[in-house]
């Protein structure tokens, strides 16, 4: 029997707005689905399989929606699909999650694999820990940022991109969890007869386990709003540009403080952000706290 192959594949926004303002996620969930480099990462276990004679399982985190993704992966030759219950990726607000959590729940799906490949990062986040964190809770050996994958005999050689176009060739253990970057490789496309059948296909749904929320240090405008000032009171053009530039007002002389400690500058530095309407209120505890 050849080798077990594991994609994971995840359900994300490929784009995501912020407002610059408040630092809000916007996002339209018609804009979900794989990105290019978990795509790649499933036509290598589909080319893999083929040539090793193993079986290619589809896995994702995620709400009943993202079973979209994986009929995707049914349809271009996956042998079964898998999905971890997960509501909490509704909304937004999910990005700021790391990877350990969604590690966790895919190696609660996957029975001992021989291969889990991955994208180098997903599309909204864009942390690239995932495969870390799964590599780390299978106890398998870790290939990142790879661009290439081929047989050599028994064994499997993943090629990554190194600085100066220079490419380092590992060979690879078993069980290994590679993650692929997109670098030209493209999913194949699915037949008609494929895709009708992938439709009504059964997946596997596991139910995961409740996560906690992500710990809000500080909420916060995402740039410093415009500060209000008064309508210039001259009756001139010249008595206005004046008072609005305040060329012929005092002002503070350069000062140079130091040298301080790490704790005094940072002392510094608030003080001169709190003087200036920076920071106000709660965020500037939520600053002070973190300095500290």
């Amino acid at each position: 029997m050849g080798p077990q192959i594991v994609v994971a594949l995840s359900w994300s926004w490929r784009r995501v707005r912020v407002d610059p303002l408040t630092g809000a996620l916007e996002a339209e969930d018609r804009d979900r689905g794989g990105n290019a480099a978990e795509l790649a990462a499933l036509e290598h276990g589909l080319r893999l399989a083929g040539k090793l004679d193993g079986r290619v399982a589809a896995v994702t985190v995620g709400p009943v929606a993202a079973e979209e993704i994986l009929r995707t992966a049914l349809a271009a030759g996956a042998h079964e699909a898998i999905r971890v219950e997960r509501d909490d990726q509704l909304a937004p607000g999910a990005l700021v999650r790391n990877g350990a959590d969604t590690a966790k729940a895919i190696a609660s799906a996957i029975r001992e694999p021989d291969l889990v490949l991955c994208g180098d990062r997903s599309a909204d986040g864009g942390t690239g820990a995932t495969p870390a964190f799964l590599a780390a809770r299978l106890g398998a050996a870790q290939a990142l940022g790879v661009v290439k994958l081929e047989c050599d005999g028994g064994s499997l050689l993943a090629h990554r991109r190194l600085d100066g176009g220079s490419r380092e060739v590992l060979r690879l253990p078993k069980p290994a969890v590679v993650s692929v970057e997109a670098a030209g490789t493209r999913l194949r496309r699915a037949s008609l007869p494929a895709v009708l059948s992938a439709q009504k296909a059964a997946i596997e749904t596991i139910p995961g386990e409740p996560t906690r929320p992500p710990h809000v240090v500080a909420a916060r405008a995402f740039r410093p709003r415009a500060r209000e000032f008064p309508a210039p009171a001259g009756t001139t053009a010249h008595d206005r540009m004046l008072e609005l530039t305040g060329a012929l007002q005092d002002r503070t002389p350069p000062t140079t403080i130091g040298p301080l400690s790490a704790a005094e500058a940072a002392d510094e530095l608030l003080a001169y952000l709190r003087r200036y309407g920076y920071l106000t209120g709660s965020s500037c505890a939520a600053e002070e706290e973190a300095a500290k």
